[in-house]
């Protein structure tokens, strides 16, 4: 091979690899692209994880009862027997974020009186405007009473249940539609005013009715030591009454409710009191009850004392109708003495005693008192329930 064949070699090797090596470079500039795009993306992922997270909380509560009386009266659902279904619970509640002023709410609740059946309690979207207005749509908890807010949430109630004198009478605890709410805030205190309205159902044993053109307002006032509160509803009735083997059917009837409440609380003393009216069109009962709760915090322990009442106010109404008297006529009052031990942080043990007397010539109002009447037997004139229970919150 001559002198220029040999100089030139080296050179057309050269250029020969300058491809292969241009292409090499290439591919590594495009791996690290690749790498920092994918590096970009799971810093985008983690931040919109971290964001819903942000936007989602999520609570919960459970309440577990043992309860047991000393007749077949049925206050409470209750027997001779051990039963620990009728005032044990579960709920859970979750919170989504959509916007500073907007967000959806959903309550799922299961409970032993129900055979553990889950249901929506709450389910809605809310939202606050410039203004101060607060708007919720959806399924909501109607606002009748002091603790409407935390009807199954055990551990927030100072009692083992709220007085079935006063809770009991109104059928229902939800209801679909919506409601607009405003707060005025003075110096040391807040006033509430809120409106409602919508529609609600009431299916078991005793009836099969709808519950249309629910409208009503109520008023509340707090310090956080005094509270005081007014509410009026009012509502259309369709539907029917089962009364044994008689089927009574009920159309566009009116019913009204009317109720105050208020309550005092300085941490150690606790004193809450509310009184309902209910009147209803026609032969269905009219009621009127109430009930005073008293309650000491030492240390841990909260003793109290409940006494409740409950009755019929147009009795005269269905005197010549004997079993529409039978059915709907009842009065009776209640004595309760109980402990909340505040065992640790977010669980309470509750122990309660409650004592029913004064049924007057009516079953009181219970339901094996009814079923002892129709059987020809006679009925229990009082009763006592013992309750043990753990409320917890989550």
């Amino acid at each position: 091979m001559n002198n220029f064949a040999m100089k030139a070699l080296p050179l057309a090797v050269s250029v020969a690899l300058l491809p292969a090596s241009a292409i090499a470079i290439a591919d590594d500039a495009t791996d690290k692209k690749i790498a920092q795009l994918e590096q970009q993306v799971k810093s985008l992922q983690k931040q919109q994880r971290e964001s819903l997270a942000d936007k989602f909380s999520f609570n919960g509560f459970i309440s577990v009862a043992y309860t047991t009386s000393d007749n077949d009266a049925g206050y409470n659902n209750s027997s001779t027997g051990a039963d620990f279904t009728e005032d044990s619970k579960l709920g859970f509640q979750g919170t989504f974020k959509i916007s500073d002023q907007t967000q959806a709410v959903m309550q799922l609740m299961t409970r032993g009186a129900n055979d553990w059946d889950i249901e929506a309690e709450w389910a809605y979207l809310s939202h606050r405007f410039d203004s101060g207005i607060q708007a919720r749509a959806g399924k909501l908890r109607v606002p009748l009473f002091m603790y409407s807010d935390y009807l199954d949430v055990g551990y927030a109630q100072p009692f083992a249940r709220p007085p079935k004198e006063v809770y009991d009478p109104v059928p229902f605890s939800s209801y679909t539609g919506g409601d607009l709410a405003y707060d005025v805030e003075f110096e040391d205190s807040t006033l509430t005013l809120q409106g409602f309205g919508g529609q609600s159902d009431v299916e078991d044993d005793l009836r099969k009715v709808d519950l249309n053109n629910i409208l009503g307002a109520n008023i509340s006032w707090t310090d956080l030591t005094w509270t005081a509160r007014a509410v009026y509803g009012q509502t259309k009735i369709d539907g029917v009454l089962y009364l044994g083997d008689d089927v009574v059917p009920v159309s566009d009837t009116t019913s009204k409710f009317i109720g105050l409440g208020g309550s005092y609380d300085n941490g150690n003393l606790l004193a809450v009191a509310e009184w309902t009216q209910v009147e209803i069109e026609g032969p269905l009962a009219d009621n009127e009850s109430g009930y005073l709760t008293l309650g000491y915090r030492i240390n841990a322990f909260t003793p109290y004392v409940t006494a409740a009442y409950y009755k019929t106010t147009d009795n005269d109404e269905r005197a010549m109708l004997p079993p529409l008297a039978f059915a709907f006529d009842r009065e009776r009052k209640a004595y309760s003495a109980g402990l909340r031990w505040d065992a640790i942080d977010n669980v309470a043990l509750k122990f309660d005693v409650t004592y029913l007397t004064d049924f007057g010539d009516s079953h009181g109002g219970l339901d094996g008192n009814i079923d002892r009447a129709l059987s020809g037997l006679e009925m229990h004139d009082s009763s006592m329930l013992y309750t043990v229970k753990v409320d917890a919150v989550f």
